[in-house]
């Protein structure tokens, strides 16, 4: 594989993206407003909004107001849920090979995770981050959640990255790259559809990593422009 790239990162999202979790968290999140509220939020209305910070999921979900009234109460419950069923998370095939393939062509790997520390933690485990990732960074790394680009300025910070490619599952950290004038490759992993993706930005979709591993070469061509 050619290493002669504009690019010498690449910022991989994890929930979704590597790790089957979006439905895991949407069904702990609508647990969670059901739980504060006493009614039903639907599932599928809170998948709409996975990848964005908890911080700006309630709002969005259910509005200011249950925000400003009931937010941490619902990020509290959410993360007792999802603690309930986190151990049912699996990587998605080929996870950890696209990372060793990415490592392998000379690109610096970095997991932005903007999960809570002890569900990054999980994940990272899982993933070998300590033999397949050069960084990694968690919610506490950034001051503003996504889709604001901070958490891909720290990611990147970490291994003083010049330029970088963004691979995501959600509309969110397509916009969030577009910030700072990264492309993505976009996984259908999450749940988005590539039309939405694509349609958000992202310059080439896959099914998930074991099919971004199989057209790494076409991906990263598409990535550089």
């Amino acid at each position: 594989m050619s290493t002669d790239r504009p690019f010498d990162t690449v910022v991989f999202d994890i929930d979704g993206t590597l790790l089957d979790s979006n439905y895991h968290h949407a069904l702990a999140w609508s647990r969670a407003f059901e739980h504060v509220l006493d009614r039903h939020v639907p599932v599928a209305a809170v998948h709409r909004r996975i990848g964005m910070g908890g911080d700006r999921l309630v709002a969005a979900v259910a509005g200011d107001d249950v925000e400003e009234r009931h937010g941490d109460d619902v990020r509290d419950r959410w993360e007792k849920e999802y603690d309930r069923i986190i151990d049912e998370t699996r990587l998605f095939e080929g996870a950890r090979r696209l990372l060793a393939a990415i490592g392998s062509a000379g690109l610096e790997v970095v997991l932005a995770s903007s999960s809570i520390p002890k569900h990054a933690k999980h994940a990272l485990e899982l993933l070998h981050a300590d033999e397949h990732a050069d960084a990694w960074t968690t919610s506490e790394d950034a001051e503003e959640s996504k889709p604001d680009p901070d958490l891909l300025d720290e990611a990147l910070a970490r291994v003083e990255g010049a330029r970088a490619v963004m691979v995501g599952d959600a509309v969110w950290d397509v916009e969030a790259a577009a910030r700072r004038g990264i492309p993505t490759i976009g996984l259908r992993g999450g749940g988005y559809s590539g039309a939405e993706l694509l349609d958000a930005g992202a310059v080439v979709v896959y099914d998930d990593p074991a099919d971004l591993l199989e057209h790494l070469e076409e991906a990263l061509r598409a990535a550089a422009g």
